[in-house]
């Protein structure tokens, strides 16, 4: 498994996060996602104008670790504009540059830690068990909060919530590393949902390949439309969600 990072250090939250080609419909549109975390790298490279030593700095992080996200941002950036793809800016491993951490063991002065109550996976790491203490509840989110919507995609859900419904903690999972993956989104997702011993998952829509993966673990499928992880959590302890017998949409559904 890699080695956890430290939050990185970021200065600006952008008001748009979605840009797409003019004139081609979002359903036939490839997307590249750009995390924050090197959205701060070439705002501090290329429009504050701060040599690498300073941004890295800035960043809170080494000058190789600032080198590469400066190079996957460009690379993302020009993959968007000369390949004709929508961008989304999300994710990364970033903290407000105003929040004071405490020591990290992996770089001196950084914290990655945090609350024990809502805890986060982030992309690009081995999804770690979460402690069965109860009946645990898999839910997509739009935003990783129990106050955001459930995104409707399964396979391609921004954030997977593992609420245990005993304890009324939850983890979170960045599933944003399936946004951009060809094919087998959904079952790649539903074997992380295996994974972290879920009992139930909560989507909007399941596909075949997906929905045969978690039907072959035990696992029931709910579904929860236009409605908060809040309010799918509640409809789900009062037998109010819709239980799918079988998969509810076809494959590659808003791939």
């Amino acid at each position: 498994m890699p080695r956890p990072t430290c939050p990185r250090k970021v200065g600006f939250t952008p008001s748009t996060t979605y840009f797409k080609p003019a004139g081609t419909p979002m359903g036939v549109l490839d997307e590249v996602l750009l995390g924050n975390d090197e959205l701060e790298a070439i705002r501090l490279k290329n429009l504050v104008g701060l040599s690498q030593e300073e941004a890295a700095s800035q960043m809170g992080v080494s000058q190789p670790t600032f080198h590469r996200l400066l190079v996957s941002a460009h690379q993302k950036l020009t993959d968007a504009v000369v390949n004709g793809k929508a961008l989304r800016i999300e994710g990364g491993n970033v903290t407000s540059a105003d929040v004071q951490a405490g020591p990290c063991r992996w770089r001196r002065g950084w914290s990655c830690r945090i609350k024990p109550s809502s805890s986060v996976v982030e992309e690009n790491q081995e999804p770690q068990t979460v402690p069965r203490k109860g009946m645990i509840v898999a839910i997509t989110s739009v935003d990783g909060t129990l106050k955001g919507k459930v995104d409707e995609r399964f396979g391609r859900a921004r954030k997977i919530v593992f609420y245990d419904m005993e304890t009324k903690e939850y983890s979170v999972v960045d599933n944003a590393h399936n946004l951009n993956i060809a094919q087998g989104a959904g079952i790649l997702a539903a074997k992380n949902v295996v994974k972290f011993g879920a009992k139930a998952i909560i989507s909007g829509h399941f596909g075949p390949k997906a929905f045969q993966v978690v039907h072959a673990a035990g696992i029931e499928v709910y579904s929860a439309t236009d409605m908060t992880v809040t309010e799918a959590i509640k409809g789900y302890k009062k037998g109010k969600l819709i239980k799918l017998a079988g998969a509810d949409v076809a494959p590659h559904w808003k791939e």
